[in-house]
């Protein structure tokens, strides 16, 4: 929205530049994408987010202009009319959801001229054309409170107004001099012979104020958001009005953008006030109230706010502050403020005006990230670990990514997930559901990073999957790894995976084969009773539809399961003796599981510290259906230096051991 300095001074007295308002506004929320010198004026363009409907004003960019700089504010509301009601005109509304209240004023004896410069200005630096005086006196009303308002030449205008849907086929002709052809999709106004207005959207030339006008029916209403959205992309039209109603309005400020505008047409175009015609009744018109408690607000925040501070700047927001005892308010929100329904929305209000730079950055205390029963021990919260792994598997040579959390539902319904939770009204159709693994991502990255040619490194992820339940939704923290490649990647992979469990002390896991449909062969890891996530190689088809050719490797860790299992680490001594290493070379046959062959390995190995595969063959003269590997076997001991006799002791044992196992032989 633009608006210029002049017009902001109406309700300020403002001590500050342009410049510093523009970075005062700008810290504390209301971004100004723009500042431009004019002559005699300042024009700043901010961006105006879907919740704040009262950024659509003067008067509420004022209040906010004048909550962050302490300048004093002044708003002088319109007098109350007394109320005239119009016998000779009737409002028909056909479905109150579409409008729920509607109203209009007749001003008869006008004669319409030239508008004020002071107005023309006005809103000139706000984009809006000029035109005449009484339609720029709409205009500066509606930008002035935030609610639209139009004008009709009450002689153009045959009888009753009705507000309906349009009849499939009606021509209209805006003020823009376009003819449309309308549907069932667009509501209207109309008189009995015609329609003249595309309701919240734009007037009909056929009633349009010009120099012959001499009586004016000034309509003031609430239409429904989705009503104005639907018939505005029928017709293909975007105009300041309708950028308002699509954001809802206040009934309390329409009644005084109607007075005022009335008023100013009265005084300016002359004529005589003949009274009004209203249906249905004002929605929205409601204040909540919020109690909240000052130490709480302040634990929540994490700062040290005093009272008196908070209570200053709650009502400098234009809410009332009733004091109770202990530090305890209640905060009746204004009206114009839709976006104000917690107390957390409280809290987000004093933290912005005060400054989040003011607010000293500590580690937080998040519910789901330090369960109750570990309180007293945070180095096993999901918050400490999270940290740990990333330093894990970053030291592991995996780079990090960050990946979009709402993603395209075919691509996920490609990788076989179920329980995907669908987005009822998504931005982008590539963004139409929550991700309920992080395989679609990591996938979407390695795509990326191959189809430039790029090297393919080992990557993780840190962050949330979302899933569907019977009663509700689930929200896990997982940690996933990917890498494309060949069997030494995966083996690589699976010792990176293996390394973090015994890095958190878990030992006492198992790594058992089970059929996935995302994965051939799928691998799942599991201790006592709880599953610590699964790896394996995605397969072919999944790949392919992601524009992948080599083979590529996927694990997905479950953290919480990690925070359960994990136990305290058990330090030894460096051995200060130096360590050998030999070679094994073994073929095996389908069914021996490698599982059986460590285990031998180790009960047979004495000196053994560490072993390690280190190549892998499977082809020519390899029997079909075996694989062969070399495994690198460590020898060392703590108290001497190893000769060759005794590694070649507890070598030559564990050969003869392998030897002995059916399906295993010795290359």
């Amino acid at each position: 929205m633009r608006f210029g300095l002049n017009f902001l001074k109406e309700f300020l007295q403002l001590e500050c530049t342009a410049s510093e308002l523009a970075r005062a506004l700008t810290i504390a929320g209301m971004e100004v994408e723009g500042l431009e010198k004019v002559p005699g004026d300042w024009i700043f363009d901010i961006e105006v987010t879907t919740n704040r409907y009262d950024w659509l004003s003067i008067v509420g960019i004022a209040r906010e202009a004048s909550a962050v700089t302490g300048s004093k504010l002044t708003i002088k509301l319109p007098e109350e009319r007394k109320k005239i009601f119009l016998k000779q005109k009737k409002i028909i509304i056909q479905d109150k959801s579409d409008c729920p209240y509607y109203t209009g004023r007749l001003i008869e004896g006008v004669s319409i001229g030239e508008p004020s410069q002071e107005i023309k200005d006005k809103i000139l630096n706000c984009r809006i054309n000029s035109i005449n005086d009484a339609v720029d006196i709409t205009n500066y009303c509606m930008l002035k409170w935030g609610n639209p308002l139009h004008v009709f030449d009450n002689d153009k205008v045959k009888g009753n107004i009705y507000i309906r849907r349009a009849i499939r086929g009606e021509k209209f002709l805006g003020l823009d001099d376009k003819e449309r052809i309308l549907d069932e999709k667009n509501l209207v106004i109309a008189d009995e012979e015609k329609v003249i207005a595309l309701a919240g959207i734009m007037g009909a030339k056929n009633t349009e104020v010009d120099q012959n006008t001499k009586s004016i029916f000034l309509e003031a209403a609430v239409f429904s958001p989705l009503a104005v959205r639907a018939s505005r992309r029928s017709a293909g039209l975007d105009t300041e009005s309708s950028y308002r109603f699509e954001r809802r309005v206040s009934p309390r400020n329409l009644e005084f953008a109607s007075l005022e505008a009335a008023d100013l047409i009265v005084k300016k175009a002359g004529g005589v006030y003949k009274g009004m015609a209203s249906a249905g009744s004002a929605p929205y018109n409601r204040s909540i109230s919020i109690p909240l408690n000052i130490n709480e607000l302040n634990d929540y925040l994490g700062s040290q706010i005093p009272a008196a501070r908070i209570k200053k700047i709650i009502t400098s927001l234009g809410c009332q502050v009733k004091e109770g005892k202990a530090g305890n308010l209640i905060v009746k929100t204004p009206l114009e403020r839709f976006d104000l329904e917690i107390k957390e929305d409280i809290y987000e209000e004093v933290a912005r005006i005060y400054g989040f730079d003011n607010i000293k950055a500590k580690i937080p205390c998040l519910a789901g990230y330090f369960e109750a029963d570990l309180l007293k021990d945070k180095r096993r919260s999901l918050y400490c670990l999270k940290d740990q792994m990333r330093r894990f598997f970053s030291l592991y040579n995996f780079k990090e990514i960050i990946t979009y959390s709402m993603q395209s539902k075919e691509e996920l319904e490609k990788l076989k997930e179920k329980d995907i939770i669908s987005i009822v009204n998504p931005l982008r159709s590539q963004e139409n559901a929550l991700r309920a693994s992080l395989l679609s991502g990591m996938l979407q990255c390695q795509r990326y990073n191959l189809n430039r040619n790029k090297e393919t490194f080992p990557f993780f992820e840190l962050a949330d999957i979302y899933r569907r339940k019977a009663r509700g939704y689930i929200e896990e923290t997982v940690l996933s790894l990917g890498l494309a490649g060949d069997i030494a990647d995966f083996l690589f992979l699976k010792r990176a995976v293996e390394a973090s469990l015994k890095e958190f002390g878990i030992n006492d896991y198992k790594i058992q084969q089970q059929e996935a449909e995302a994965l051939n062969p799928g691998l799942v890891i599991s201790a006592q009773d709880f599953s610590l996530g699964f790896l394996g190689r995605v397969n072919k088809d999944i790949c392919n539809s992601f524009d992948i050719k080599q083979d590529f490797f996927f694990a997905q860790l479950n953290l919480e399961a990690y925070i359960k299992l994990r136990a305290d680490k058990n330090y030894a001594a460096f051995s200060p003796y130096p360590e050998i290493s030999r070679d094994i070379s073994i073929i095996i046959g389908r069914q021996i599981k490698f599982k059986d062959i460590e285990k031998i390995i180790r009960q047979k190995g004495s000196y053994l510290t560490d072993l390690q595969v280190v190549d892998f063959y499977k082809g020519k003269d390899i029997a079909q259906g075996c694989q062969a590997f070399t495994l690198r076997l460590f020898y060392q001991s703590q108290d001497k230096t190893l000769n060759s006799e005794e590694v070649d002791s507890c070598h030559n044992g564990i050969r003869l051991a392998l030897s002995q196992l059916q399906g295993v032989s010795l290359r």
